[in-house]
Formats: structure tokens, C-alpha cells, sequence
């Protein structure tokens, strides 16, 4: 199993490497949830570490963000890139004009929940598919049964569960007439719920819409071990995490005796998600004739 860490600077390469990191992911100007565009204006340098490296090209696509893809794409080609993370099956199209499909991973957030897309996918001869992150740990043991492509899953981190393309902390202060500056890529906002008033989700407008992400972080250290050789590749969010946290979670991952110092430091930060519990709803009595 590789895990895969967001790279924010050339400068820690060599820091991340040490840690035991496998793959370097790298966010592009088509990426969403990034937390540096313009490192990707350095491959040329991240290349050249003799690392495997996964670009991040996650945007909703549309008609005027076609030559940008296969701008990437072909750069991807030109220098060996192993992966490109995808949210928009769009790409995955344009991909094979390049005859690129098999570096393609498709990571689309809520949409991989059975063990049918596998062969879908496989059919279409991609790289792999990212398992949903609101289905349960035995869910994701049955879909890894049935593995026809590579499996991978974001099992550390804030995860988002909610992007749209409206700009909705430009138009909230629009709205309530505040003026306030740097609204865009600012990672200090917080969406208080009425109903849960212990709950403070962090919410982000970037140049491509609004996300608005889990209160609690993810971790899967117990989880990883009962996926361990099923799982190809582990990847391990960096939003909203500082260098240090970043790093000490790549650690513990690595090394299991680091484990139980990570949870001591941050643990009222994180929870496990939908590991172990079902998200589904029924609408209605089972038994309504």
C-alpha cells in the first residue's frame, strides 16, 4: 500500500521522502481543495526525485477548461507523471486521445459505493477508483473483494462534504453588507449549524465554488491494518492540518509506535468518520402499504 501525501513545497521533498511517503500528489490550476497551485509549476523539479507523482486535476470540468486538461495531460505525458486524480469523468475521456487512460484515478468523493464500478472502470482500463468516503469499513471490505483496478482510499484528513459551484461566503457578506477582504482561499472560516451548536465545520471558497468539509478529521490507523494488501493507495488530506500535524501523521502511519503519541497530541481533533456508521436513511414506514 502506497501513501500518498500533498506535496506544499519543493523544500520538503526530501523531508517527506524520509518519512517513508511513497507518492508525491501534486495540486494543478484545475485542482479543487488544493493547497498550492503553483507548485505545479515546478514538475520539472518533483520529477526529477525519482518519485511516482499524482496530479491533482479534480475540478467539475467544463467546455472552456478543455485546453487546459490536455495542456496537462501532455505535460503529464512529457514527464513521466504515474497518476492523475480525477473528480469528472470528463478527463478520463480525454485522457485516451493521449492513450494516458491507465494513469487516470478516478476520486469523485461520494460516488464509488459498490463493487459493480470496479468493472466499469476496468472495462475502461483506468488506473483506479478512490472508495467512497461515507460507506462503512465492512462496506469497503466487500468492495475490495471484487478488486479489477486499483483501490484507493482518503483515510486521514478533513474531508469535504458538500462543493458547489456559487460563491456562498461572497455572496453571505454581499448579503448581509460587510465588507470584508481575502474572503477567497481563506481557510480561517467556520459554519456554525443551529442544531449542533458543539459543531464548527470548516467551510472554503477557492476560484471554483465553495466546499464545506467534516468537523472532525479523519484517521484510520486501526482501519489500515484490516486493509492492508487489499488497499494500493492510502491517501493522507493536508487541508486545514500545519506542517507539523501533517508530518506526524505520515509518521504514525509509517511506524505504529508513533500511534498512540499522535492521538494523545490531537485526538480531540479527529473521529472516524462513517467507519461504523451506516449513512443511509429510509424515507418513510417499512411496513406503509
Amino acid at each position: 500500500m502506497r501513501i500518498v501525501a500533498k506535496l506544499k513545497t519543493v523544500e520538503e521533498i526530501e523531508k517527506l521522502i524520509d518519512l517513508g511517503v511513497d507518492v508525491l500528489s501534486v495540486d494543478t490550476p484545475l485542482a479543487v481543495r488544493g493547497i498550492n497551485k503553483e507548485i505545479y509549476d515546478e514538475l520539472d523539479k518533483i520529477v526529477k526525485y525519482n518519485k511516482p507523482v499524482y496530479l491533482f486535476l479534480n475540478k467539475m470540468i467544463h467546455e472552456d477548461d478543455i485546453d487546459l486538461v490536455r495542456s496537462i495531460l501532455q505535460d503529464a505525458k512529457e514527464k513521466g507523471v504515474s497518476g492523475i486524480v480525477v473528480g469528472d469523468i470528463t478527463v478520463m475521456i480525454i485522457a485516451r486521445e493521449y492513450e494516458m487512460q491507465d494513469r487516470v484515478i478516478y476520486q469523485p468523493g461520494t460516488m464509488n459505493t459498490n463493487s459493480f464500478d470496479s468493472d466499469y472502470f476496468f472495462m475502461n482500463s483506468i488506473k483506479g477508483i478512490t472508495i467512497s468516503k461515507e460507506i462503512t469499513l465492512e462496506e469497503i471490505k466487500k468492495i475490495l473483494e471484487n478488486k479489477k483496478t486499483e483501490f484507493s482510499l482518503v483515510g486521514h484528513g478533513f474531508l469535504d462534504m458538500f462543493y458547489s459551484k456559487r460563491k456562498l461566503l461572497s455572496n453571505y457578506f454581499v448579503y448581509k453588507n460587510i465588507v470584508h477582504e481575502n474572503i477567497v482561499n481563506n481557510q480561517g472560516f467556520r459554519l456554525k449549524e443551529e442544531m449542533r451548536k458543539e459543531s464548527f465545520y470548516p467551510i472554503l471558497e477557492d476560484e471554483f465554488g465553495t466546499h464545506i468539509f467534516r468537523d472532525k478529521a479523519l484517521e484510520s490507523f486501526s482501519e489500515i491494518k484490516e486493509l492492508e494488501g487489499k488497499l494500493d493507495d492510502f491517501f493522507v488530506e493536508r487541508i486545514f492540518l500545519d506542517d507539523e500535524e501533517y508530518y506526524e501523521s505520515i509518521k504514525a502511519y509509517k511506524n505504529e509506535e508513533f500511534i498512540p503519541e499522535f492521538l494523545r497530541k490531537y485526538k480531540d481533533k479527529y473521529n472516524k468518520g462513517f467507519f461504523y456508521q451506516y449513512t443511509e436513511k429510509l424515507k418513510g414506514d417499512l411496513n406503509e402499504s
